[in-house]
């Protein structure tokens, strides 16, 4: 990161992948939002170098920790190439999410998100990760528990106590997920990838 941001220039691209979940949140979230108002407002003697981030960070923009008039989810093509090549000014910090699509529904309500594979405008508001846990074969009493403490932190409710699931047991799932599939040969490698999870998580 010291090497880019000491040394881009209109040549660079500059593919920052989750910059600063390595340390502590809140150290992370200053230092990435720093680095991207750097990236934005400084002058370039060579021309702006162009840059491809990913975070999960997303309360860089809930809390306003970039400055409003930077960022957008919407830049027209022919001035994302003027900005690039300016040397003074702002840049704008445009931003996209990836798309998917929820594609079903579990008995308890929970959807599986199906990816689409591109990227859309906006800026996301929310993280996918329990869905992905469920898509991934977590069994669904966790995912259910992950939901509660989830819902109960965000409104700022305490914590009830774990009950025991009362639904069917870890081999009985896997028994019915096994049946559920009509031709093993053809299913696709995430399917395969979700039974495998299953049947790890029911003999622990």
């Amino acid at each position: 990161m010291a090497w880019m941001l000491n040394h881009g220039d209109g040549r660079s691209l500059f593919l920052i992948d989750e910059f600063g979940k390595g340390t502590a949140e809140l150290d992370g979230i200053a230092l990435l939002s720093s680095i991207v108002s750097h990236l934005a407002t400084k002058s370039f003697t060579r021309g702006r170098p162009r840059v491809i981030l990913t975070t999960h960070f997303l309360e860089i923009f809930r809390n306003n920790l970039l400055e409003p008039s930077l960022v957008t989810s919407e830049l027209p093509v022919q001035e994302a190439e003027e900005q690039s090549e300016r040397t003074e000014g702002t840049a704008r910090v445009v931003c996209t999410v990836m798309a998917s699509t929820d594609a079903s529904e579990s008995t308890s309500g929970t959807s599986n998100s199906e990816p689409l594979y591109e990227l859309r405008h906006g800026i996301s508001g929310h993280s996918n990760a329990l869905k992905c846990a469920a898509k991934c074969g977590i069994p669904e009493e966790l995912v259910e528990r992950a939901q509660a403490v989830l819902d109960c932190t965000k409104r700022g409710f305490p914590i009830s106590s774990r009950r025991q699931p009362s639904g069917p047991s870890p081999e009985e799932q896997l028994s019915a997920f096994f049946t559920s599939i009509d031709d093993w040969q053809t299913v696709d490698d995430d399917v395969v990838t979700k039974f495998l999870a299953m049947a790890r998580m029911g003999t622990q």
